[in-house]
């Protein structure tokens, strides 16, 4: 990641590059692992509360310029159809990216 830091009055603004890569339905659930009486370790599929991730337009094919987050209010019904769209991108983690050829 690389940013150049500007300064317009008292607001600092920063341009930031961020490596993404195409996002697919595991990168929003983790699994938690809860124990219940008399059945053992149940395993629990949930969203991934907080995870960012950006949107890229059909129409033009760029990237929007802010990033979104999953959260309790999230729209699953049009985030699937973005996810089926493969409208969605998430930052690529540190092992993605020593392995890519860049």
């Amino acid at each position: 990641m690389t940013s150049i830091t500007t300064t317009k009055g008292e607001q600092v603004i920063l341009d930031v590059n961020v490596k993404l890569r195409k996002a697919n339905s595991k990168d929003f659930n983790e699994i938690v692992y809860k124990t219940e009486k008399g059945i053992g370790v149940k395993q629990i599929i949930q969203p991934k509360i907080g995870q960012p991730y950006w949107l890229k337009s059909l129409k033009t094919g760029k990237i929007d310029n802010r990033n979104y987050r999953i959260t309790e209010d999230t729209g699953w019904p049009e985030f699937k159809q973005y996810l089926r769209l493969e409208m969605v991108y998430v930052p690529a983690g540190y092992f993605e990216l020593k392995d890519a050829d860049l």
